[in-house]
């Protein structure tokens, strides 16, 4: 059999030809398979690539009428919002404000930057908290919201635990940090620390205030309600190299302490003070405590009561 001939006017058909010879069965005879293949119309083929884009289009358009609903959706609950933020009803009409010892309820409106009838919703509670502690005297606050017309505000105030001059008169807290220029009314009462200078607090702030606590500590020991009563003070002194100097606020006494154990140093004084026989502490000028032995104190007394 010979190979298939394709005719000029059958381009668009090709027929290939497998199996050129017969093979004859017992009972039957197989015939040659033929497969044909046809080549697609440029009708056909447009009409195709139409049908392809017409589904990625449909797609595109459902997932573009998903992001308008989702727009639509949270434009409405943004206007929504808006509506409730604005509502009179949740308009400021009270500042609840609780008595201070240091800070005015005029000067805490004035921090707080909230007037009655301003949105109460709009109000950033964190914000108006933070605003507050730039007040020297407000260690830490609190601000939230009572629905409908409240906003409360909790201040809790720092606590003058002495004075310090570096430069000028500043208070301490009790974590013996410097936190404003001490008037002459604050700082009525309160000991000072001394021999730390402006320079020294500028260049080692951490050393400086560590310093202060130790200075504090100290404080704290000398005067504790459940020990002896003991000579008032008017200032605690701390040098470089001998350490920390109490001085007496009746006579200007000076009780040299140095560094350390200074409960059994205070306890020691104790006894000096006990022995003085009924004549006021004034009568010390000079006690020394930081020497190396426990069992001796050199004592100078004024002048007139030396013996």
């Amino acid at each position: 059999m010979s190979a298939p001939q394709i005719a000029d006017d059958e381009e668009a058909r090709i027929v290939v030809d497998i199996g050129q010879s017969q093979r004859r069965g017992w009972m039957r005879r197989r015939s040659n398979r033929r497969l044909t293949y046809t080549r697609p119309s440029l009708i056909v083929w447009l009409a195709g690539v139409l049908q392809a884009l017409g589904r990625r289009l449909l797609v595109v358009g459902k997932a573009l009428a998903v992001l308008v609903s989702i727009a639509g959706v949270a434009l409405a609950g943004r206007q929504v919002v808006r509506h409730v933020i604005a509502s009179p009803r949740f308009a400021v009409r009270e500042l609840r404000i609780p008595p201070t010892q240091h800070v005015t309820e005029d000067e805490v409106r004035s921090l707080l930057g909230v007037r009655i009838g301003d949105p109460l919703l709009a109000v950033d509670p964190d914000a108006v908290a933070a605003g507050l502690t730039k007040h020297p005297w407000i260690a830490s606050a609190r601000v939230r919201r009572d629905l409908p017309a409240t906003l409360a505000v909790d201040v809790v105030e720092r606590r003058a635990a002495a004075t310090a001059l570096i430069g000028s008169l500043y208070l301490l807290d009790e974590a013996g940090r410097p936190f404003k220029r001490a008037t002459p009314d604050e700082a009525d009462g309160l000991p000072v620390l001394t021999g730390v200078t402006r320079e020294q607090y500028a260049a080692m702030r951490t050393t400086s205030e560590a310093v202060f606590r130790d200075g504090l500590a100290l404080l704290e020991a000398y005067e504790a309600p459940d020990g002896p009563a003991r000579p008032k003070l008017s200032e605690v002194h701390v040098d470089p190299r001998s350490g920390y100097s109490l001085v007496l606020l009746d006579g200007g006494g000076e009780i040299r302490l140095g560094r350390g154990d200074f409960a059994d140093k205070l306890a020691r004084l104790d006894r000096i003070v006990a022995g003085l026989g009924g004549r006021s502490p004034a009568v010390l000028r000079t006690v020394y405590l930081d020497g190396p032995l426990a069992d001796r104190v050199t004592v100078r007394l004024a002048e007139a009561d030396a013996r």
